[in-house]
């Protein structure tokens, strides 16, 4: 049911922060699917967490959204949905650069909190967000199992 993306320590250990990576990752695709009540992972019961996401967006840069996700404490996953970041950066974009909103977006990590308040009040240096970056341990891809199959009948009429 779960197919990983290779974890960033078998592609020798690239990372972009300059902390401890925490959590694993899935962006949910899925409209449907919201996973509230239970893990992709384990099956076990999922809780929110709000989180300040460090997202990368094409032709834009960095971007840090305090984001509620859904978090299964027992895999540490952490899940956000695609249509919702993707509905707050265009909110966020609406204004200010309307030709990024619906670019390509990369969730890389998250952000320190004392950090993130910071740098409400004054943007952070490349440099200062580096250093308050928490890479994800793996990204992770579910795919759903089908509810159901189309069969053709036995006796055709």
């Amino acid at each position: 049911m779960a197919s990983r993306a290779k974890a960033k320590e078998d592609r020798g250990g690239l990372r972009f922060g300059n902390l401890v990576p925490l959590y694993k990752f899935f962006l949910n695709p899925y409209a449907d699917i919201r996973f509230t009540s239970s893990c992709p992972g384990c099956g076990g019961k999922t809780r929110q967490r709000k989180l300040p996401l460090a997202i990368h967006v094409s032709d834009w840069g960095m971007v840090v959204l305090n984001k509620t996700c859904r978090f299964c404490p027992a895999c540490e996953l952490v899940i956000a949905h695609q249509d919702e970041v993707e509905g707050l950066l265009a909110q966020l974009f609406a204004e200010s650069a309307p030709d990024v909103v619906g670019s390509d977006l990369l969730v890389i990590g998250t952000v320190e909190r004392k950090d993130w308040r910071r740098g409400l009040a004054e943007p952070l240096s490349k440099e200062e967000m580096l250093d308050a970056l928490h890479d994800f341990k793996d990204h992770l891809h579910f795919k759903p199992t089908p509810r159901w199959e189309y069969t053709e009948p036995s006796n055709p009429r």
